[in-house]
């Protein structure tokens, strides 16, 4: 016998379908409110590489990075921000800057018989930003009011408290220059009140222009902030900020990061020149009131275009920026990351801190990647974000 098929009146069918599509599309709002994403307003924004060589010492030649920071919504918004330094210093030259992991050269100066001893300092300042208003500054200079710098071009803030009612100023905004020259770190910014309590206003948007150069060419590296949304009704205003898990105040940070890329020493098949990537990783715990590090180990899943896979793993400490064919290995030519040895020019890697027991510390993970052309221009981008974990990260703030 055939089954008997069910027959709609098709004013039922159509109501049937739209309410289908609502819960579909309300369903999927629900989880994009909660999604930790580099092109979606937030709460908590996330630059994990910010750059500033003015002199030119470090292999990569000068560099500068413009930040930017929108606040799009039609009220004041005041968001607090947290630079890190994460330069090593010589242990026989403790004024001097390195890189720690770097070969002897320009990245690490140190010299035969010292090492580079890895650093982590935080400086907080305070923006206030009036309705949809974009702010910006160059983090070797900073920026004060525009009156305070009358006669230059460097970016300012525009609106002084001076004939302008608050919140319609940017009244009591300054952001201090970078603390060394070279410096690599990462910044974070959070959507507070005037009194530096935490406040759930999914209403920032930010990028960075690093801005590299030499005697040839100039170079512009733009990537977008990563953001972390606050959720509704659950922030708690006091200084400890929870990212998912139990009692989440933030959306999780993603369980694993996706790296689409160039296997180092490939040949781009447009320009024929070699490629090489510089990882960028950063930790969604951070401790900004004791300034305690915390170490990740990072697990990294390679893929090669034939779907062979390798893997390998490495800790992170605090911050790290990586050639991707120095993760495994101190020999880049014998890297899994290299493309003689992936045996492709392109690859996808998964990356996945490894979750600790320990209480009060998470072990996710965000990060960016600049592509560098041999002799010509680079590029970067962010990783894809994939999932999320039931572990709680946090940010404890001063």
């Amino acid at each position: 016998m055939r089954p008997r098929r069910r027959l709609w009146p098709r004013g039922a069918r159509l109501f049937a379908g739209l309410m289908a599509v609502a819960a579909a599309v309300g369903a999927g709002s629900e989880r994009i409110q909660a999604q930790v994403a580099s092109d979606r307003p937030a709460a908590l924004l996330v630059f994990p590489k910010i750059a500033v060589d003015t002199r030119g010492v470090t292999s990569r030649g000068r560099a500068d990075t413009l930040v930017r920071v929108t606040n799009i919504s039609d009220e004041a918004i005041t968001i607090k921000c947290f630079y890190v330094n994460a330069n090593g210093h010589c242990s026989n030259a403790p004024a001097t800057v390195c890189m720690p992991g770097a070969p002897p050269g320009p990245d690490n100066p140190c010299g035969p018989g010292a090492i580079c001893i890895p650093g982590w300092q935080e400086a907080d300042f305070q923006v206030n930003i009036t309705a949809g208003q974009p702010v910006a500054w160059l983090a070797s200079e900073g920026a004060v009011a525009c009156e305070e710098v009358v006669g230059t071009d460097l970016p300012c803030f525009p609106l002084d408290a001076t004939g302008q009612a608050a919140p319609s100023n940017n009244g009591g905004s300054r952001v201090p220059p970078v603390s060394e020259d070279p410096f690599v770190g990462e910044l974070k910014c959070i959507a507070v009140d005037r009194n530096d309590a935490p406040v759930e206003r999914n209403e920032l948007k930010g990028d960075v222009e690093i801005v590299r150069s030499d005697a040839d060419f100039i170079d512009v590296l733009a990537y977008n902030a990563i953001g972390i949304p606050a959720l509704a009704d659950a922030n708690d205003r006091d200084n400890v900020l929870v990212l998912g898990g139990d009692g989440a105040e933030y959306a999780g940070c993603p369980n694993v990061l996706i790296m689409d890329h160039f296997f180092d020493g490939a040949l781009d098949p447009v320009s024929g020149r070699t490629v090489t990537s510089d990882l960028t990783l950063v930790p969604c715990t951070e401790d900004f009131l004791t300034q305690a590090p915390v170490t990740t180990t990072v697990q990294y899943l390679v893929y090669n275009e034939f779907e062979q896979r390798f893997s390998t793993s490495r800790p992170v400490t605090c911050f790290q920026e990586i050639r991707i064919s120095a993760i495994d290995t101190a020999s880049p030519d014998r890297s899994i990351f290299s493309a003689a040895v992936a045996g492709t020019l392109t690859g996808q890697t998964r990356l996945r801190g490894v979750a600790s027991d320990k209480v009060g510390i998470g072990n996710t993970l965000l990060g960016v990647v600049e592509e560098f052309r041999a002799g010509a221009g680079g590029a970067a981008f962010n990783l894809h974000l994939h999932g999320t974990r039931t572990q709680s990260d946090y940010i404890y703030l001063p």
